[in-house]
């Protein structure tokens, strides 16, 4: 059923939306602005970064292999490995409001707001508003899409917008549904390309008949009009980062560094030659991303734990409210409701062909759940058994059950101890006034492989603060020199405890021949010998 939108359900999606921001912006001024800990946030950050100082991607550093860590690339560029979406919204939050965390809000505002003009759309007034109201309480600081850098959120609304533009089309003459969807199309694409162009292609055939009797002109027009700039600008992107148009920079980095397939049913790679061990401890053939696709194999148990892993993560989200639905099955003989289920459906598939789990993964179908949650709630409300209202208990619970499992997911949620203290440390330093350079050295290579210490901005050599690899004592020579006037300091770790000591870094010994000192070249600054 699709029910005719005007504007008192816009204005009442833009004040629940507003109220969010509000409660949202006060939070954080209790709790203070998240800092960054996963390899994820870092590479965002950099994307951000690049974006706030007006360029597409940075000039390969000279000494890169010092500041070559997982999930960034050091060349043809120096840029992160991810569609640009999550970072754009970074930068706006870096640009307007001086902290990049702000865009991270936006983001959610924007899920929040696609989400309710999408659901009064398709569900009659009342119920739109219960269901925007669920997923307003889901977004809470214990979901990381909302307190943390690694995205989600824009994902989401972007498969929103895609059922909004659908919903639309449905009912409206206007070309306004085809540039929607259109935009919609392009937010999955620029987050999520795999399960985002899935779930698309799914939403589309599902509806192809209806779409195809209704077909509209100026809707197509509108789409395309959005959908050319989009496609030129992604172009324009990619060559940027990678120096090709039609390559993504994610499968540049799969070439260049990961052995593991994204797919856990495709074979392993050879494994390319690293510039230090700690990245072929990651992603190596013996490395940790390794043991997670070895852990998937063969097939058949690939296919459960897959599964299994993908049915958890779902249900420890949106997907507890969606499995009560099916367990009350009222809705069924609703034809939008199973199709948004067969889209959810898809999407699991999805994610259990996939070698990495993850809850934004599932994010491009968070709104056929949301909408299969709020179909499934008009109908069960008048459910009644031997003249008892169940109906209103099951729905009350299917509407508080996501909120409350998330909230207790945060509550259990282990600290990220050792991680925090690379924030310390950089604000310890920052207040010294000083440029420094922090050489970080792991006990082994394989020690907390899957984090990170060293990451940077946009601006290596601009920072007052720079993080880089120890890559041994005749290596670091050259970064001594390149950096001669930065104080130097190294960081290290007891293996077993994970403490951390910070120490001025050893000068090495002096070499006898001059004239083997090599040249280098500082980004915007002329040669001169180090």
């Amino acid at each position: 059923m699709t029910v005719n939108w005007s504007g008192k359900p816009a204005l009442t999606a833009f004040v629940l939306t507003l109220l969010w921001t509000a409660c949202r912006l006060a939070w954080l001024m209790h709790t203070g602005i998240p800092e960054p800990v996963a390899t994820d946030e870092f590479a965002y950050l950099l994307g951000a970064d690049t974006f706030a100082h007006g360029r597409l991607a940075n000039p390969a550093h000279p000494l890169g292999e010092f500041f070559e860590s997982p999930m960034i690339l050091v060349r043809p560029s120096y840029a992160p490995k991810y569609p640009p979406g999550q970072s754009l919204f970074l930068a706006l939050g870096q640009r307007l409001f001086g902290d990049p965390f702000y865009g991270v809000v936006m983001g959610n505002a924007l899920m929040l707001f696609s989400f309710g003009l999408m659901l009064f759309v398709w569900v009659p007034y009342k119920w739109a508003l219960a269901a925007a109201g669920m997923l307003a309480l889901c977004l809470q600081p214990a979901m990381y899409w909302v307190s943390s850098y690694e995205g989600g959120s824009v994902a989401a609304s972007g498969g929103a917008l895609v059922l909004l533009g659908i919903g639309m089309y449905r009912t409206k003459q206007r070309p306004l549904p085809g540039a929607i969807f259109a935009l919609g199309a392009l937010l999955l694409f620029w987050t999520r390309p795999l399960e985002g162009g899935i779930s698309t292609v799914a939403v589309v055939v599902l509806f192809a008949r209806e779409l195809w009797s209704k077909r509209r002109a100026g809707a197509l027009a509108a789409a395309l009009l959005v959908l050319a700039p989009g496609a030129v600008w992604t172009c324009w992107y990619n060559q940027a980062v990678t120096g090709d148009p039609l390559r993504l920079p994610y499968l540049l980095y799969q070439s260049q560094y990961n052995v593991t397939p994204v797919l856990w049913f495709l074979p392993l790679r050879p494994e390319p030659v690293y510039s230090h061990p700690r990245l072929a401890a990651h992603m190596g053939t013996n490395g940790a991303e390794a043991a997670d696709y070895k852990a998937q194999q063969p097939w058949p148990r690939g296919l459960w734990v897959g599964f299994s892993i993908s049915l958890l993560k779902f249900a420890s989200a949106l997907g507890i409210a969606v499995l009560l639905t099916m367990l009350v099955p009222v809705a069924w003989r609703d034809r939008d409701y199973r199709k948004m289920a067969i889209v959810t459906g898809v999407m699991l598939l999805t994610l259990t062909l996939e070698t990495w789990h993850h809850k934004h993964y599932m994010a491009p179908a968070w709104a056929a759940q949301v909408l299969m949650i709020a179909i499934w709630a008009e109908r069960a409300w008048n459910l009644r058994y031997r003249n008892r209202p169940v109906g209103v208990a099951s729905v009350i619970l299917a509407l508080i059950a996501s909120p409350a499992s998330i909230a207790f997911q945060g509550a259990v949620a282990l600290p990220r101890d050792w991680l925090h203290r690379r924030t310390e440390l950089l604000e310890q330093l920052s207040k010294t006034g000083r440029p420094e350079l922090v050489i970080v050295r792991y006990p082994s290579p394989d020690w907390a492989s899957g984090a990170e210490w060293v990451y940077n901005g946009a601006e290596i050599d601009h920072q007052q603060v720079i993080f880089a690899h120890d890559l041994g004592m005749e290596k670091n020579r050259t970064l001594l020199s390149y950096y001669g006037d930065r104080q130097a300091v190294l960081v290290s770790f007891d293996k077993s405890t994970g403490k951390m000591r910070v120490e001025p870094y050893p000068q090495p010994p002096l070499r006898q021949s001059p004239g083997r000192y090599p040249y280098f070249t500082r980004l915007g600054s002329p040669a001169q010998p180090a």
